[in-house]
C-alpha cells in the first residue's frame, strides 16, 4: 500500500521504518542499528538459540519480539534461550492441523525396500561398531548425539564408531532397490515435479549421476541454486534432489511429489522438508514417499518422523 520496505543485506543497506534484514547483515550492524526498531521478527527462530545468532538478539534493544518456526530446537538449553531472548510460545499447531486450510493436504507412504546380501554384510558391522561405542558413552547419563561426537572423535574407538555409523548411513542411502524404487516413482510420476531428499551430499552427487537429475548441494553457487529452481518452477525441469539445502527458505508450490530417500537430523528436518511440499496452490494435494531400509535405524527414524508430523 505505498509503504517502502527497507533492506538490509545482499549488498544493500537501505534502512526504512520496516526493514528487512538477513541474519548476518542484522548481527554485522546490530551496534549502529540495533535500538531503531520497536519490533523484530525472527524468522527460523530455532536458529537463534545458541552462537552469533544469539548474539545478535542481544545486541537488538527492541521492547516487543516475536519468534516463527516450524521446529522448536529439542535441546532444553536452546528453548531455555529462546525463552530468555524471543519469549515463551503462544501459540503452536501440528503440521497435520493446518493442512487443507494453510497448507495443501498430503499423503503419506512408506514402502520399505531390503538390502543386498553385501550391503547387509556392510551395514551389519558398520552399525555394530557404532551401537557398542554408543552404548557406552550414553549408558549412564542419557546423553545425546550432539555431546557425544567430540569425545568419540578424541579417541580411537570412539573414531571407529563414528565412522561405521557414516559407514551404516551411506549403505542405506545409497542402497540398490531404493535406486530402484526412486527410478520406479519417476515414470509413475512422469507429469508432476518432484524433490528427492537425501542424507548428505555424497548421497545426493550419488543419486544425481545415476539418475541424471540435478543435484542441489552447498557447494552450488546462490546464483546456480536460484537459476535451477527457476526452471522446477517453470516446467522446464521435473525433479531436483537435495540433501539439506531445500529444507528451508524455499517456496515451490509446483512442487507436488516428495520423495524421502535418507535423513540425518531426525525430526526437524522432516518436518521442514514436509514444508517444502506443502505449499498450497489450487486442486493440489501433495504425495510424500518415504523409502525405509528393513532391519536398519531408518525403522525407528521413520516412526519419529510420524510423530513430529502430529505433535
Amino acid at each position: 500500500d505505498g509503504v517502502r520496505i527497507g533492506v538490509l543485506g545482499d549488498g544493500r543497506r537501505e534502512l526504512r521504518p520496516i526493514t528487512v534484514a538477513t541474519f548476518e547483515s542484522a548481527y554485522r550492524h546490530a551496534v549502529r542499528f540495533g535500538h531503531r526498531f520497536a519490533l523484530v521478527v525472527v524468522d527460523e527462530a530455532h536458529h537463534f538459540g545458541s552462537g552469533a545468532r544469539a548474539e545478535a538478539l542481544e545486541r537488538c534493544f527492541a521492547p516487543a519480539r516475536l519468534g516463527l518456526t516450524a521446529t522448536l530446537p529439542e535441546d532444553p538449553a536452546a528453548v531455555a534461550r529462546l525463552r530468555g531472548l524471543i519469549g515463551p510460545v503462544v501459540c503452536r499447531y501440528a503440521t497435520t492441523e493446518l493442512c487443507g486450510e494453510h497448507l495443501a493436504p498430503f499423503d503419506r507412504i512408506q514402502l520399505f525396500v531390503d538390502l543386498d546380501g553385501d550391503e547387509r554384510r556392510v551395514y551389519d558391522e558398520a552399525w555394530r561398531c557404532y551401537a557398542s561405542a554408543y552404548r557406552a558413552f550414553v549408558w549412564d547419563g542419557g546423553t545425546g548425539w550432539p555431546a557425544v561426537v567430540a569425545p568419540a572423535g578424541a579417541t580411537p574407538v570412539g573414531r571407529r564408531a563414528l565412522h561405521g555409523f557414516a559407514e551404516s548411513r551411506r549403505v542405506v542411502s545409497t542402497a540398490r532397490a531404493k535406486l530402484a524404487l526412486v527410478q520406479s516413482l519417476l515414470r509413475r510420476h512422469a507429469d508432476d515435479r518432484l524433490l528427492i531428499f537425501t542424507a548428505d551430499n555424497s548421497a545426493a552427487y550419488t543419486l544425481s549421476r545415476r539418475l541424471l537429475i540435478p543435484a542441489i548441494t552447498c557447494d552450488i553457487v546462490r546464483a546456480e541454486r536460484a537459476a535451477v529452481l527457476e526452471r522446477l518452477r517453470q516446467g522446464r525441469l521435473r525433479a531436483l534432489i537435495s540433501s539439506r539445502v531445500l529444507n528451508e527458505g524455499i517456496d515451490l508450490p509446483e512442487a507436488r511429489v516428495g520423495i524421502i530417500v535418507g535423513g540425518a537430523q531426525g525430526r526437524r528436518e522432516h518436518v521442514q522438508r514436509v514444508g517444502r511440499l506443502l505449499r498450497p496452490r489450487p486442486g493440489k494435494r501433495a504425495v510424500i514417499y518415504e523409502l525405509i531400509a528393513r532391519d536398519t535405524f531408518e525403522v525407528g527414524h521413520a516412526s519419529r518422523r510420524q510423530r513430529a508430523l502430529v505433535a
